[in-house]
């Protein structure tokens, strides 16, 4: 495995032959590690204020510590540093909830083959979400910049009698208007869109009403058919005999704004590379599903859980650049067979979920099974070869019983390992 440096490991951990077991187990998988072990409190937050870590590894049961323990103190110094939890025996259930509570994983010591693996996913998976935070913050930074130009340019002032007919324009106006379009005594709300009219007429009213501006967003429509997204103010202005007898409404662009909000909203929702819905997104349309069957009496939903079979073997074969084309070639074959109500995303390294809404659990076979084949019939290509591919898929219905969406996952997933048990390119259910 080619690194840059050692692994900064911080192993949480009270057993010495544990300890050493993983660093070999690690070792042997191609880690160079420079590691530190902690069994308590107080050494784990000297050790996370001490110097940088990649990635904290957990044991579950300590005598004077434990995994929620620990992870709450990880969450609250570094709260984007992978965890995961090494343990003997633990519940699955109590796994979930760890999990939930920001832990990235968990593997059993006695799997510790699959530690190499889970690892390499999760430094991959830190490093995709830095790129998104520094797009993110350089998104932040443009619409701050943006907000700072809008507060000084010249804003679209004009001055209304009662009724919304123009009485006076700023040349800023003419940009974007015919002269004809906005001439003394012509109505304000022509250019408006149509969508939008009513609700602003009601708040010019009430403004002359009450002498009390009101700040809205509207859209204009310009003579070229093109739309204008615009924030305004309102401010009456009073006659001597005290009634309003003027608005002054001061416009300002907001467009960009609004694509950069839209942008932002996107990247929250979406995984960097498949351009699917991410886990938190997938969670959250999970969560409104499971509210709709306990809603709607009769209505039925099926999850989906599916691995990319042996996709270690993608990256050690074909390089790291390889696996990401495969993953991205398998969200493309998938959303080809999916209704626009369904939802996938991408949940893990090389795990995919997806919500069938109207869907009982036979009709979820069939689906699954169906993107089963087109998966094994559609190999990616690469350069000059062809990567063969195959998926494991574990399928389960949502049910009126079910807690949270989680339950459903839960299922889903061990049907997908029950798929994989039985030889992977295979479609299981749970019920």
């Amino acid at each position: 495995m080619n690194q840059h440096h050692a692994l900064r490991l911080l192993i949480v951990e009270d057993s010495a032959d544990d300890i050493e077991l993983l660093q070999h187990s690690l070792r042997t998988q191609g880690y160079v590690i420079a590691s530190a072990a902690v069994d308590a409190a107080p050494s784990m937050r000297a050790a996370l204020e001490g110097q940088e870590w990649d990635l904290i590894t957990c044991d579950h049961s300590m005598p004077n510590f434990s995994a929620p323990a620990a992870l709450a103190i990880a969450k609250e110094r570094c709260p984007d540093l992978p965890f995961i939890i090494v343990s003997g025996e633990i519940d699955l259930n109590l796994a979930v909830a760890l999990i939930k509570l920001g832990a990235q994983d968990y593997v059993q010591k006695s799997e510790l083959i699959r530690l190499g693996p889970v690892i390499e996913r999760e430094l991959r998976d830190a490093g995709l979400a830095r790129q998104r935070r520094l797009a993110e913050d350089k998104l932040r930074e443009s619409q701050e910049l943006f907000r700072a130009i809008v507060e000084n340019v010249r804003d679209l002032v004009a001055v209304l009698d009662t009724e919304g007919r123009r009485i006076y324009n700023s040349p800023s106006y003419r940009p974007l208007f015919h002269e004809s379009d906005i001439r003394q005594g012509s109505s304000s709300f022509r250019e408006i869109h149509p969508a939008d009219r009513g609700r602003i007429k009601e708040i010019f009213h009430r403004t002359v009403a009450t002498g009390v501006g009101e700040r809205a967003e509207f859209r204009f429509v310009l003579g070229d058919g093109s739309i204008r997204h615009m924030e305004s103010d309102g401010q009456a202005i009073f006659g001597p005999d005290g009634k309003v007898s003027k608005v002054v409404v001061v416009s300002r662009d907001i467009t960009e704004l609004k694509q950069l909000e839209a942008e932002l909203r996107n990247m929250a929702a979406t995984d960097v590379l498949t351009g699917l819905a991410n886990r938190r997104h997938f969670l959250d349309r999970l969560e409104q599903e499971l509210a709709r069957v306990h809603r709607h009496h009769g209505h039925r939903a099926s999850v989906l859980m599916l691995d990319s079979d042996h996709f270690k073997q993608v990256n050690d074969t074909f390089g790291h650049a390889a696996g990401d084309k495969v993953l991205r070639h398998l969200a493309v074959l998938m959303q080809d067979e999916l209704r626009k109500v369904d939802t996938l995303g991408r949940v893990g390294g090389e795990e995919f979920a997806v919500i069938l809404p109207g869907a009982d659990l036979p009709a979820a076979e069939v689906f699954a099974e169906r993107l089963r084949k087109k998966v094994a019939g559609t190999p990616a290509a690469q350069d000059d070869r062809m990567i063969p591919l195959t998926v494991s898929i574990g399928v389960t219905g949502m049910k009126i019983s079910d807690a949270s969406a989680d339950d459903a996952l839960v299922r889903a997933d061990r049907a997908l390992y029950r798929a994989k048990e039985c030889g992977r390119n295979k479609v299981a259910v749970e019920v």
